[in-house]
This record gives C-alpha cells, structure tokens and sequence, in this order.
C-alpha cells in the first residue's frame, strides 16, 4: 500500500549552495537590445520554412519555452554580472542578472506558466573565496516576471527542481537533495528516500526497496513500482531502477529498468503521472531525449544491437505513437508540431504526429523550436552567433 508523502516540482538548472540577505537573480533594464535586425535575407543554407529576421549573440546554447529562447552572456566590459535574455522574433524581451558563478538555468513551469529558474549565490564575482548561501528564484518566460523566491538551495539542480551539495569529485551516488515546490517554490520536506526524478510537479524518489511518485503540490503518492507487474523478460526477481540514461529531463514520461537473467535491461517507458506502462524502449541510448511541451510527446533516440538507431515517440496519455528506424539519428529540434533531426545523412522535417520524414536535404538544422514555429540556427557567419527565424506562410493550395 502507498502512503501520502510530501513532494517537489519543475525546472531544468546548473552550476554555483533567501535568506534575508539580499541575494537572488534580479531583473533589470534590457540596455542594449541583444537582437538585430538582419539587414538582408539570406538563409538559403538554413532548413527550407523559415525566414530570417534577426541575429543574436549568446555564450550558451540557446533554449525554448513558452514564447521566447533563453540564453546567457557572461561578464565583459567592466560588466560583472552574468546576464540571462529572453528573446524571440519580435526582439530582446527581458535580461536577469546573476553571480557569474552560477551559470545554470532550469526550465520548469510555476501554475502552468512557463518559467526559468535561475540561480544566485554570495560567490565573489572574481571566483575566489567560499560559497555560504546559495538560493533559487523562478520567473516568467515571456516578460521575465519575478513568480517566487528566492528560495535557499544547498547547490546545484540535479535535475529538475532537486538540488544538491554534490561532492566534485566523480561518483556514482546520488547525494540527497532539497526539491522545490514548482508552483511556490517553497522547500517541500519528504521522507521517502532520495529524489532522483522531477517534472511539472510530480516527482520520483528512491527508498532502495520501491521508486514511488509523489505530487509536489498535495502530497499525494500516486503510485509505486512495489503495485507494477513485471515486463515480458524480466527477471522475476527484479526491481526496476531508474537511471537517467536519457537526460534530466524526459518530460511526462519516465524510462526504468528491469533487470533480466542474461543481465541485459528491460527499459521501459512509464506514464511519470500513472505508472501506466506506455511501451518498452529497446536499444541503448543514442543522446539525451527531446520533450515537446506543447503536446508532451517526447522522443528517445536509441541504438539497436544491429547498428541501426530508432526514434520513438511516446506520449503520457497515449503510449507510443510511432518508433522510426534510421541509419544514423541526431535530433536537433522538436516544436511546431515537427521534429529537426539529421537522418541517413541528411536533414530532415519529420511529422511530430505520425512520424513521416515530410522534407529532407543538405541545409542547416534548427538548435531549438518554440510552440509557435518560431526557429533559432546556428549562424553561418559567426561561431558566437545564431539567426531567430520566423516560419514562412504555408501557401494555399
């Protein structure tokens, strides 16, 4: 039987441990606009669909959600703080600035309002001395609205909305973390185990006997893998665990694995709300997963024992909706209702729904997709640069 426990909630973060004491990311005046306008058309070379409107110069890989990308630029010109943008087709939205040593950023959502939580801690901005406080604030982000926090963290995101003082050195452990309430980012106390698993509020800890699901808001468990029934081939004896072979993030779906005889796994992808069985994953992992918030399909590149890679598109609600097999697989992009990947050499627009390649060629990939088409590439004419694109109309037929 499952109990009621207390849980945590959302984000996608990084690097740097409120306290009263002034410190947390801040929003602050945009200054110099970060995107220009790009004085000509150009983009023959960038994936047919999209037309080019603006540039952008980011230290960090881009990333979408909501209506805007997000990235970050790192202290210059007598500037110390590390500043993190909104943007998007229409121009720079909003920056936030933060200690320079607390690089990272978690996408998560706070009352279903897409958000970004950014770290800030009393490091001095020339890297040397201790770190005593270290604390987590979320905002907006489509206009950089300040929605809770700051909140004292003891370090770093270990995915989502767990954070940890985790050791530098490597290790295999999983050090126990605090996780955050997603919706009011207060500390949410459980005594269930370590978390090693959040995502929009529900979150996944590990007692080392059972892995149980737990709502961050209510308390509530919502299931237990002591109730599951064991996958064809397993070994009747296993226990499944959880790994993150494919990232800290695989959206509404979560992948375990049973363990077999031979001492082969049985990966098997779960509804993170339900504990339904959605479908098994065959293969190794072939790169991290790629979630469509939009439709909550995410997608899990895999590596067969015959060479060739597989993509598979699952959704919580409806299980798998369709597993594609290529000779080579890197997906780059996933929004507006397609998939950007590079496939048997090529790039390639595939159907995020049934799963058809719709367009392939030799042109450049998007790095990220928003819900509305919107597209950012990597720029042709600047290693440091990337170009915001607009999708072109589809003619009438």
């Amino acid at each position: 039987m499952v109990t009621a426990l207390s849980a945590p909630a959302l984000l996608l973060l990084s690097a740097c441990s409120d306290g009263g004491s002034g410190i947390g990311a801040q929003q602050v005046d945009v200054g110099e606009p970060l995107t220009r306008a790009v004085s000509s058309a150009g983009g023959k070379d960038y994936f047919p669909g999209f037309r080019p409107v603006s540039s952008v110069s980011v230290d960090s890989a881009p990333k979408g959600s909501g209506s805007a990308f997000t990235g970050s630029v790192f202290p210059a010109g007598g500037r110390e703080n590390l500043s993190f943008y909104g943007f998007n087709s229409s121009g720079t939205q909003w920056r936030i600035d933060t200690n320079p040593s607390c690089v990272g950023t978690v996408l998560t959502s706070v009352n279903g309002e897409p958000s970004i939580v950014i770290l800030d801690s009393d490091a001095r901005t020339d890297g040397k001395g201790p770190v005593s406080v270290t604390v987590a604030t979320a905002f907006a982000v489509d206009d950089g609205e300040k929605l809770w926090g700051p909140t004292e963290v003891p370090g770093p995101s270990t995915g989502g909305l767990i954070f940890a003082n985790t050791p530098k050195g490597l290790t295999a452990e999983k050090a126990p973390g605090t996780v955050l309430d997603a919706d009011t980012g207060s500390v949410v106390e459980v005594d269930a185990g370590v978390a090693v698993y959040e995502h929009h509020g529900t979150v996944l800890f590990d007692s080392g006997v059972v892995l149980t699901a737990v709502d961050a808001g209510s308390g509530e468990a919502l299931w237990s893998t002591g109730e599951m029934s064991r996958p064809p081939g397993a070994d009747p004896d296993a226990r499944p665990v959880f790994r993150g072979q494919y990232g800290p993030s695989s959206g509404g779906v979560v992948i375990l694995e049973w363990a077999t005889a031979s001492g082969a796994g049985v990966p098997v992808a779960y509804d993170l709300l339900t504990g339904e069985n959605l479908v098994q994953v065959p293969g190794e992992p072939a790169g991290i997963a790629k979630v469509d918030d939009a439709s909550g399909v995410t997608l899990l590149p895999a590596q067969q024992a015959n060479g060739a890679y597989t993509l598979t598109a699952v959704h919580p609600g409806k299980g798998l909706l369709w597993r594609q097999e290529f000779r080579d697989l890197e997906v780059t992009a996933v929004g507006g209702v397609a998939v950007y990947a590079r496939i048997n050499g090529a790039a390639a627009r595939i159907d995020l729904e049934s799963g058809a390649v719709l367009e392939s060629g030799q042109f450049v990939l998007p790095e990220a997709v928003l819900a509305d088409g919107s597209a950012i590439f990597a720029s042709r004419e600047s290693s440091a640069g990337y170009v915001l694109a607009k999708p072109e109309p589809t003619p009438a037929p």
